[in-house]
């Protein structure tokens, strides 16, 4: 058994909910998730070659589902407006309000642009200022916040 110290501190009020969510989602206790973020953050890997494996895995699950929805790389649903808007629209609302966060969530979620791309911060940006996207964002953000 490895030594290990007892770290503690505090997160802000407004990540706790986003923090367990992600806990969550990974399957792990807070401790191996906390632990795995630190790893990434200082580019140190997982000296469990398990979970190095499961890592590998997982990348090429993702690449296979991309090459079977179409082009590596890019994601495999077609351009939706009303899903995107409202990834935009949430991930706003997360306090999350950056380009390239937001086209990571995209992405994420499976949706290419207009163009049948991958979205990254710049074509994000200028989808933002077309048409009327941000005056629907704002709306779509001031309805979920009625709620």
């Amino acid at each position: 058994m490895s030594k290990s110290t007892l770290v503690a501190f505090r997160i802000p009020a407004e990540l706790h909910d986003t923090f367990a969510m992600a806990v969550a989602e990974a399957g792990t206790d807070k401790t191996a998730w906390l632990i795995d973020a630190v790893r990434q953050k200082l580019n140190q890997p997982d000296s469990n070659p398990d979970s190095r494996m499961l890592v590998l895995v997982e990348r090429m699950e993702v690449a296979a589902s991309a090459l079977a929805g179409g082009k590596q790389g890019i994601p495999a649903q077609p351009y939706n407006e009303p899903a995107v808007l409202q990834i935009v629209a949430d991930t706003i609302r997360e306090g999350l309000d950056n380009g390239r966060i937001i086209a990571e969530r995209l992405n994420d979620a499976g949706y290419q642009t207009k163009m049948g791309k991958a979205w990254d911060k710049d074509i994000y940006s200028a989808w933002k200022r077309q048409g009327n996207h941000a005056d629907l964002i704002s709306s779509l953000r001031e309805k979920s916040s009625e709620l």
